[in-house]
């Protein structure tokens, strides 16, 4: 799937259909979301109050209890403040631009219960189709981190074999940056 057609035509698809194999959504899932007509994307980070670094005046925002959401409103409001913790948020907000950073809903949570780990859910919705219903994804990733780490234990590694995985890439072999 290409943005592109032969003679070097821009495409811009009123509707997308996704009924493909895993293979097709991950070559070309970005692209699929650009064109996607989400209704919600809502990205929620919980770790310990200790892993935040937060600026402005989210820095002077305190747990309440065991569990306190410290903002929630859109990304675009977030980022400016929580730099090194928004960044998994501002990613959703590129990879959707349907929302974008207005659209996609931030949501930091300070949990003392979090002493190891970073926790991100992911929550979307697209328009409602013949029923009523709208179609709902749920994820939840679970980052193992040292107490006060601002990044999880795991992302590096990850990270690591994402470049790894790019340079074996058959079609564009090593990485390119734009």
């Amino acid at each position: 799937m290409g943005d592109r057609v032969k003679g070097g035509k821009s495409r811009h698809p009123d509707l997308v259909v996704e009924v493909a194999h895993p293979k097709i959504i991950h070559e070309s899932g970005a692209q699929i979301l650009r064109h996607a007509n989400l209704l919600s994307l809502r990205v929620t980070m919980a770790t310990h109050p200790d892993g935040f670094r937060l600026e402005g005046p989210l820095a002077e925002a305190h747990s309440t209890g065991c569990r306190t959401v410290l903002y929630e409103g859109p990304v675009r409001g977030l980022c400016p403040f929580a730099p090194r913790n928004s960044n998994t948020m501002a990613a959703a907000a590129l990879a959707a631009p349907s929302l974008g950073f207005d659209g996609v809903i931030g949501v930091l949570v300070a949990d003392l219960s979090l002493t190891d780990m970073h926790v991100v859910d992911v929550e979307l919705s697209g328009p409602p189709g013949p029923t009523g219903r709208s179609f709902a994804v749920h994820t939840r990733r679970e980052n193992p981190a040292e107490p006060g780490a601002v990044t999880g234990s795991a992302t590096v590694t990850a990270f690591w074999r994402s470049l790894l995985a790019c340079c074996q890439l058959p079609s564009r072999p090593g990485i390119h940056l734009c």
